[in-house]
């Protein structure tokens, strides 16, 4: 599968916030002009007045790499929010999510285009040993009518033939085809991490995944008396000056233990396999 990098550099887009993906969120562009193509569609992305961005761009002919995965795009902010997605995903799914937009243009080959989308988007998957339980629509996240034909039954059948409720099942079916011999790992409960600083055990934990201990920002940060400080517009934050590549659970911030032992100046002492506790003390962790 080719993938053209053709990526932004319009800062209004791309604001170069690092993120964990946990989920994959399919657009469409809902432009159905002429010429309105993945390059198309990637160019409005980088006009300095353009606030919106996606990681990917689908026509029929070629995929477009808008962003790296492991930046945030805007494609899928709202004032209000589907409750469930928030549990699953995080209290602002952009800064967990990879975004694919459809291009539907009229010069186009739908079909062709859903194909690509299809392989773009088992790819992903399998990179991440997802199943297609972490494929969601637009409409899934804020409500807003996108991708129309995976929503609204006109849509649906004028595109695909089928109603809506069809159409994005026979979607999820067509990747998950792409995903037979590749078994998905199965999902592990999360392991809590209590924190300890000299000796004195945190009131708040954090958690382990994929053997890295998670903690969380504030808690750790106010224990030595240090304030975080929360970028509204980034979404991101800051330590002592040092940008994390933090992640969002249930409104709660945490870093990877050493990475924000290094902005803390912590040492890292070790790790207690039997209690689960990661053990810091005051020091240099940078040395």
């Amino acid at each position: 599968m080719k993938i053209t990098d053709m990526l932004i550099n319009n800062k209004t887009a791309r604001p170069g916030t690092r993120i964990i993906p946990k989920g994959l969120v399919i657009h469409w562009t809902a432009n159905e002009g002429k010429g309105a193509n993945a390059v198309a569609n990637r160019n409005y992305f980088n006009k300095p007045t353009t606030e919106a961005s996606a990681h990917y761009c689908v026509d029929d002919k070629q995929i477009v790499r808008c962003l790296p995965e492991n930046e945030m795009g805007y494609h899928v902010g709202a004032k209000s929010y589907n409750p469930e997605s928030l549990k699953q995903l995080s209290s602002y799914p952009n800064n967990c999510t990879i975004g694919i937009e459809m291009c539907v243009n009229s010069d186009g080959d739908f079909k062709k285009m859903y194909q690509k989308t299809v392989e773009l988007a088992a790819d992903i998957l399998k990179r991440y040993g997802w199943g297609v339980d972490r494929l969601w629509r637009h409409f899934d996240i804020t409500g807003k009518n996108c991708p129309a034909y995976f929503v609204t039954d006109s849509f649906a059948e004028k595109f695909t033939g089928l109603s809506a409720e069809q159409a994005w099942a026979k979607f999820k079916q067509d990747v998950q085809r792409g995903l037979i011999g590749n078994p998905q790992p199965e999902n592990k409960p999360v392991e809590k991490v209590s924190v300890e600083i000299n000796g004195v055990v945190l009131p708040a934990q954090g958690y382990l995944q994929d053997k890295v201990s998670h903690l969380p920002i504030r808690a750790v940060s106010e224990a030595l008396g240090v304030q975080p400080v929360y970028d509204p517009h980034t979404k991101q934050v800051m330590v002592n000056g040092h940008d994390l590549s933090e992640t969002i659970e249930a409104g709660v911030s945490y870093a990877p233990a050493r990475e924000l032992a290094v902005a803390l100046e912590l040492q890292v002492d070790g790790w207690d396999q039997t209690t689960k506790t990661v053990k810091m003390s005051k020091g240099c962790a940078c040395k």
